[in-house]
């Protein structure tokens, strides 16, 4: 074969090969960039929503530790809102578990508020205290579980935090989350004793039993 030819056919060939990388390399910075900046979006969207979930953890139906005019403790602090429906981005972008835990993430909003509402409304005036405890404890574990999804954003894409709380968010609602489990573990342990007490009650001889 002629020595132009070869050299043409290699030049063609090699053309294709460094086109063919420059494009997947160009795809993957591309697809970096729009990553990184969906994963700016959520943490936005998610620390707000943290913010949110703070505030619902103290509010215990006081206003400025006092009940309303009848005696009756009110909701004091809206429930955040969570939007995660973007459209102006390339959702393709993230890996499908980090994509999944974020989409996912408003139908566990939904289904806290329909356990927190069903509490409510069987909740025992004035205090409502069952329903304020269900509240707490349902945003507590959303806003544990948000930061979550924050930090791991962060970590993947490193992305630093630009500011530093006067407090620890997180901290804070771990502390009254466990609060919460733990008067409910003592409630059961008390429950359990109280049922155990009266079902030996039960299996004791009476008086009439034990004379005959």
């Amino acid at each position: 074969m002629d020595e132009k030819i070869v050299i043409g056919l290699f030049g063609v060939v090699l053309g294709f090969f460094l086109n063919f990388f420059k494009d997947i390399f160009t795809a993957r910075q591309t697809r970096k960039k729009e990553a990184k900046y969906l994963a700016i979006r959520m943490i936005c969207i998610f620390e707000s929503f943290v913010d949110g979930c703070a505030a619902v953890v103290g509010d215990d139906g006081l206003y400025h530790g006092q009940p309303d005019e009848d005696g009756y403790h009110r909701v004091q602090v809206k429930t955040p809102e969570l939007d995660v429906e973007l459209k102006d981005v390339n959702w393709k972008s993230f890996s499908p578990q980090l994509m999944y835990e974020i989409l996912y993430f408003p139908s566990l909003v939904k289904e806290a508020n329909s356990f927190i509402s069903n509490t409510f409304e069987y909740a025992s005036p004035p205090d409502f205290s069952e329903g304020f405890e269900e509240r707490r404890y349902q945003y507590s574990t959303l806003g544990l579980k948000a930061a979550e999804i924050t930090q791991k954003l962060r970590n993947q894409y490193s992305i630093p935090k630009n500011h530093i709380s006067s407090w620890d968010m997180v901290e804070y609602m771990l502390n009254e989350k466990n609060k919460i489990n733990e008067l409910r573990l003592g409630r059961k342990k008390a429950h359990e004793e109280r049922n155990a007490s009266l079902h030996n009650k039960s299996m004791q001889p009476t008086a009439d039993a034990s004379a005959d």
